[in-house]
């Protein structure tokens, strides 16, 4: 293994316990700390391309050998997804390396040609107040969506599915949606401070849906669920239930780059409604290039077209692509904000910008500020 990336994996490993799974995944935090401390083990990640060797899909790779191949392994046992009820006792990290050392080969397949499709129907919580604000700006024009990075397209739905925000103490209520959604498919979000998500109650009308995914697909069910973090059962009953509401809406799935296919879908879209391009937690896996292409693309359509651009993403992976500085509520630097709710729109060739709402990573929590900044995307500051 290249001395470089010897140095990066226990530095990315390390960086999703501390990040993302502490709190969240006791058994993934353990875990990662392992391989960031016995990077050797984790060497069959680094089979996949550069912007999928991060700990989810290695992860999720793991699942998928328990779901389909080793099915009998203790490792099992640990796992609640796999409806196992054993502790986090001493065997724990014993019972992982036996795994990842004896199917060593199929982990790296599985790497070198899976991507992780988290599918969490739970975040058009955070969306929906994005698509309602949208609809609030284009005075109510129908609204054709089109998803980057659908994987089965379950965030294409979000006139499907009931929605519940509250606040922490319960004493304010939002229920919106489908008023005769099943339970599976409210999604819920807490919301934190002081603001209020209005826009998540005002309606809006799907014109069209479609999804552009490397490889869109509801069908492998194994791994989809093996994308699903070991504690979030719950996740698995909201899957398989956004699945089949997926089954019988049947969004188009576009199977492609999510950049270079994009401009063939717009050109595709009705003039009477209006195309919605949206994202949750996808750009992240963009090469810088490939970033800065998509923002060009959005900017070529924007004046072209009436064009709305919603993003559920980390602060650089989102608002800062169309600002000429970090949002302030990014935080200060060093501060963790896992995602931040924005909205770009372009209107008679004019664009602006605002940053609506910090946001949780499964799409447990919002908390709504919203403010209005100057557009002013990363191209054309690179470019001069």
């Amino acid at each position: 293994m290249p001395e470089t990336d010897a140095a990066r994996l226990p530095r990315m490993f390390r960086h999703f316990a501390d990040r993302e799974f502490r709190g969240s995944s006791p058994r993934y935090d353990r875990l990662a700390r392992l391989l960031a401390d016995r990077p050797e083990l984790a060497v069959p990640l680094l089979a996949a391309p550069r912007t999928q060797q991060r700990a989810i899909l290695y992860f999720a790779a793991v699942q998928y050998l328990l779901r389909t191949m080793a099915v009998d392994h203790p490792l099992a046992a640990y796992l609640p997804v796999l409806g196992g009820d054993r502790g986090l006792d001493d065997g724990f990290e014993g019972a992982f390396e036996d795994l990842v050392t004896a199917y060593a080969g199929a982990l790296e397949r599985l790497c070198a040609t899976r991507h992780t499709q988290t599918n969490e129907a739970r975040r058009a919580a955070l969306l929906r107040p994005g698509f309602g604000r949208a609809s609030e700006l284009l005075d109510d024009r129908p609204l054709s969506l089109v998803e980057l990075g659908t994987s089965a397209g379950l965030l294409l739905l979000p006139d499907r599915y009931g929605y519940r925000y509250a606040t922490p103490d319960g004493t304010r209520v939002l229920e919106t949606g489908r008023a005769d959604a099943p339970t599976a498919l409210v999604m819920w979000a807490e919301v934190r401070g002081t603001g209020w998500p209005s826009p998540a109650g005002h309606e809006f009308i799907v014109a069209r849906r479609v999804g552009i995914d490397t490889s869109p697909s509801s069908e492998d069910v194994d791994w989809l669920r093996s994308c699903i973090w070991p504690e979030h059962t719950e996740r698995l009953v909201r899957l398989d239930a956004a699945l089949a509401e997926a089954a019988v809406v049947q969004p188009e799935l576009v199977a492609g780059d999510m950049v270079e296919s994009l401009p063939a879908v717009l050109s595709t879209m009705d003039n009477e409604a209006v195309p919605c391009v949206f994202a949750s937690n996808a750009i992240n896996y963009l090469t810088r290039d490939g970033t800065a292409r998509l923002v060009e693309v959005l900017a070529s359509w924007g004046a072209r077209r009436d064009l709305v651009v919603v993003l559920n993403e980390a602060s650089r992976f989102g608002a800062e692509l169309f600002l000429p500085e970090p949002p302030v509520e990014a935080g200060p630097p060093g501060v963790l904000v896992v995602g931040l709710l924005t909205l770009v729109a372009w209107r008679e060739g004019r664009a602006t910008v605002e940053v609506l709402a910090r946001t949780g990573p499964h799409g447990e929590w919002l908390e709504w500020l919203p403010h209005e900044y100057r557009y002013a995307p990363s191209h054309s500051r690179s470019t001069g």
